[in-house]
């Protein structure tokens, strides 16, 4: 019989995680565990978690979103469940959600998605997908077939097979935050794994934002965008060929930023300009603090 075991990134998001696990538990094709990882909240998630005897619980150090599901999906892989279904905690899942993916047409070992719908508007979905010859938007874009095959917003309701794991790999926890789920997703498809989106299965999500808009200094995180964009291209184009688009698009990008008319547009010129430079020369190990760009704005701007 095939187990299902629920994996659940958090960090400082009490309120919304508690949302969370209760969709999770009303679940009609009921979950057989639930690994909960926490990534060093210090908002008193540790402490309910604490109480919550049904959870199987990872407290870590904050380590991204990519630390975080590495450790989940290695933890729920070694105790031997077949399906692992990977959410954030701020994600609502329709009650049917996992009956639905389970339900879907057998493509094997595979990664199938839910639906990601915003919660503000249950027309549009929470992700934007622009594809060559189509872009999806609305959730009518999604809905009248089974599977939308090359398209999925990790990690929001997505449900990976065990030998999908055992092939190649665990989330990246190098990459931190921004790029790390694409770059998982192209990973399996490299390997020759199908990835889908369920559009009967479906998962509410807080909607997207234009990243490149941030206002500083939270704009740091854009730093992890550029920088690990090189591994999606590689992945999809191979390393030399991924390694020259990757170099081709993160000069243009950022050249933009310096012309762009935006508040600290330096800024933002400086930090695209480091992250592709790291990413060139395969440092994957800056953490925030550690980031130049965001030194000198903290520093110029005398923010702690």
């Amino acid at each position: 019989m095939e187990t299902v075991a629920a994996v659940v990134v958090t960090y400082n998001r009490l309120n919304d995680l508690k949302k969370c696990l209760e969709t999770l538990h009303q679940q009609t094709r009921k979950i057989d565990a639930f690994f909960v990882i926490n990534n060093g909240s210090t908002d008193g998630t540790q402490e309910w978690l604490a109480t919550q005897s049904e959870l199987q619980v990872i407290n870590q150090p904050n380590l991204g979103g990519a630390g975080g599901f590495a450790t989940g999906i290695d933890t729920a892989y070694q105790a031997g469940f077949t399906w692992l279904w990977c959410m954030d905690d701020d994600c609502l899942a329709a009650p049917d959600a996992l009956e639905k993916l389970l339900a879907s047409p057998n493509l094997g070992p595979c990664i199938k998605n839910s639906m990601s719908v915003s919660v503000k508007d249950h027309e549009e979905l929470a992700f934007f997908v622009p594809r060559p010859n189509k872009e999806y938007r609305k959730v009518s874009d999604m809905t009248g077939v089974d599977l939308v095959y090359g398209v999925a917003s990790l990690f929001n309701g997505t449900l990976i097979h065990s030998e999908v794991v055992k092939a190649i790999g665990i989330p990246d926890k190098n990459l931190f935050i921004w790029g790390d789920e694409v770059e998982y997703m192209t990973r399996a498809q490299k390997m020759g794994f199908s990835v889908v989106t369920v559009p009967s299965s479906v998962f509410y999500h807080p909607p997207s934002f234009d990243r490149d808009g941030i206002p500083w200094p939270a704009a740091w995180k854009q730093y992890y965008a550029v920088r690990n964009q090189r591994r999606v291209l590689q992945n999809t184009h191979g390393n030399t060929i991924g390694r020259m688009l990757f170099a081709s698009w993160a000069t243009k990008a950022t050249i933009q930023q310096a012309l762009a008319k935006r508040k600290n547009r330096f800024y933002n010129f400086l930090l695209f300009g480091e992250a592709a430079l790291d990413s060139l020369m395969n440092n994957f190990k800056k953490r925030p603090d550690t980031i130049l760009t965001l030194r000198l704005y903290k520093w110029r701007n005398k923010l702690a």
